[in-house]
Formats: structure tokens, sequence, C-alpha cells
């Protein structure tokens, strides 16, 4: 039996708000304006039900959700949709990667001499580092991080199914190979891009729409009345399934094309100026 969604929204049209991270609530220097913090306090006194839907992995997301004003019982979407976990730890929902197609990833992007990473709860297994992984990840120190010469060695010895990979190149340079990527693993696993120097791999049930459904059945609200805010391509998925998909900037053309709406980038508060005009208006 679904569980029961949150008091009524009065006018409101929607029952649930998704919220990407990374570029869509959350700045490049990770902060999160006040005006970003009120419309989503606004929604919450309007009854509606929130989620953070991003690729970070679950630390990192309820860092930066407990920001948002999430907390105890709320679920957080991570891991790109491969993960539903609530805020307190509890895990309701985790797709993993089978062995023989994670190991057969990462011998293809070792091929290329490429940096790749894979992620399993809590922890990150990392090839050695390429000249794009220390100029765009951040060099700070990362908990849970283990460098191996051979990821796929590691793996195929033993090592914990993925819940996701994560490929690392220059911006530029992504451009010619993601295709082929693309073509070599369609209809296995699912590969989009969710920052310019960054590809993430997955399960093909591990997208964040497929976490927003799983949300929907649990609360029993119609996918009609979900709101989707998102900027790059890893957000395509949600946006369309939304009734309402938002495009916060748009990375790319494909994003301003599958949402409904584009607003101004984050740096702009374009989330905060689409909210208020919702509460506004209703």
């Amino acid at each position: 039996m679904p569980e029961k969604s949150g008091k009524q929204n009065g006018l409101l049209p929607f029952e649930l708000g998704a919220f990407d991270l990374d570029g869509t609530v959350l700045r490049r220097n990770l902060r999160i304006s006040e005006r970003t913090l009120d419309a989503l306090r606004g929604l919450r006194e309007r009854g509606m039900r929130l989620v953070v839907a991003t690729g970070r992995r679950f630390e990192g997301a309820r860092e930066h959700a407990g920001r948002l004003g999430f907390g105890g019982s709320d679920p957080v979407i991570c891991y790109g949709g491969s993960m539903v976990r609530r805020m307190n730890g509890e895990t309701l929902l985790h797709r993993t990667l089978p062995t023989e197609l994670g190991v057969e990833v990462l011998e293809w992007a070792a091929e290329r001499g490429l940096h790749a990473r894979v992620f399993v709860d809590g922890r990150i297994i990392a090839s050695p580092d390429t000249p794009a992984a220390l100029e765009h990840l951040r060099r700070r120190e990362e908990p849970g991080v283990l460098a191996v010469d051979s990821p796929a060695g590691w793996l195929e010895a033993g090592g914990e199914e993925p819940t996701k990979l994560v490929i690392v190149d220059q911006p530029d340079d992504i451009e010619g190979w993601l295709e082929e990527a693309r073509a070599r693993f369609r209809g296995r696993l699912f590969v989009t891009r969710s920052l310019p120097h960054y590809v993430e791999v997955g399960g093909l049930e591990g997208t964040k729409s497929k976490a927003l459904e799983f949300l929907c059945g649990r609360w029993g609200i119609d996918p009609g009345r979900v709101l989707a805010f998102g900027d790059a391509d890893n957000d395509i998925d949600m946006l369309r399934f939304a009734g309402r998909g938002v495009a916060v900037g748009g990375m790319t053309g494909e994003v301003r094309a599958a949402a409904d709406e584009v607003v101004p980038g984050v740096d702009e508060d374009g989330v905060a100026g689409y909210v208020e005009k919702l509460l506004g208006g209703s």
C-alpha cells in the first residue's frame, strides 16, 4: 500500500518537487543562495513533498540536502538514481551493476587511458590519476577513496558490485568517445554526462526517473504531479518523466529540448525565480 502523501497543498498543481544539486541549486563554489532556501521552504509550507536527486554519492548528497532543510526520514536520490536512502541512513532502494558489465566498461576505459572510478556503497575505487583527473577533480582529501592500478582487476578479483561507474576526461575530449561508449553499451547500461568532464555509467534501472517512479509508487503520486529541476544530461530522463520538467540553464541543447520550460542558471537563482512565481500565482 502506498505511503500517504503529505498534507494537501491547496492550489499547487504539484505534489512532489525533485531537485538536482550541482548546477541546479548548488553553485560551483558550493553555495546555496538564501533565495533558493526560502523557495524550498515555501513549497514545504504549502505541503509539497521534496526530494534531492543527484549523481553524488550518499555521503555528499546528505551533507548538501541537510543544508537545504532535509532531515530525518526524508529520502535522497543519489548515485544518479541507483540508490534511494533516507537522511537517517535507511536504504529504500539500491541497484548495482553486474560484475561482468563493470569489468567490461573499466577495461574499455583503460584501453583509452581514461581515469575511471568505481562507486560502491561508501567507497570509491579509483584508477591512477590522469592529467584530466588532476585538473578537474577536487584534490581535497576524500574519505573512502582507494587508488589501484586496475579497477577492472579489483572488481574481477571479487570486489563489490558497483553502484555506478564514472569516467573522467577533458571536456573537449569526451566528445570524441562519448557516442562510441553509448553505442557500445546501448541496451545494457545507462551512459550519461553529468558534468563537462564527468561521464556516469549505471544500470538501466539506475536512473533518476526510475528512482522518482519508485517514490511516486510509495507515496501514491501521479507522475503528472511531479515538478523536476535539472541542468545536465543525467537529468534528461527525470525532466521527461515529470509532469513539468524545468531546465536550469541547461548544459546542452538536449537538456533544454527535454524540458517543458527553461529558466536562468543557478547563479541567477533560476529555481527560486520559478518557485516564487509558482507560489505567487496559486
